[in-house]
């Protein structure tokens, strides 16, 4: 799994923002252009499409901008913890018998 820096979560909301506003410009033209030239079925269909296309892509950028805060909330989180706990509370003593934590956890194994 790769992670995803905050940096690029911002980008990815900034981009659907952007997204947003061109579908819908592109949207209101397409209608506007299908409705002068005497197809307003097709014209309202064209909005309708517009709208939830813009509506998704809100949506999509709203839930990059909720993500890159709460990685930003648990860093911060995952800080304090660490300098509350100090350097000696990170190393535990191992059982002769346990083998080494792979993901180096705080506690070994759960």
């Amino acid at each position: 799994m790769e992670h995803v820096r905050l940096r690029e979560l911002a980008v990815a909301a900034r981009v659907a923002d952007a997204l947003v506003y061109a579908a819908g410009v592109a949207g209101v033209v397409a209608g506007g252009l299908l409705f002068r030239e005497g197809e307003p079925v097709f014209a309202v269909v064209v909005w309708i499409v517009t709208f939830i296309a813009g509506a998704a892509l809100r949506l999509a950028s709203w839930a990059a901008r909720a993500l890159a805060e709460i990685l930003e909330r648990t860093r911060r989180i995952e800080d304090d913890v660490a300098r509350l706990a100090g350097p000696a509370a990170a190393e535990r003593p191992r059982r002769p018998d346990e083998p080494p934590d792979p993901y180096r956890r705080w506690g070994g194994w759960h």
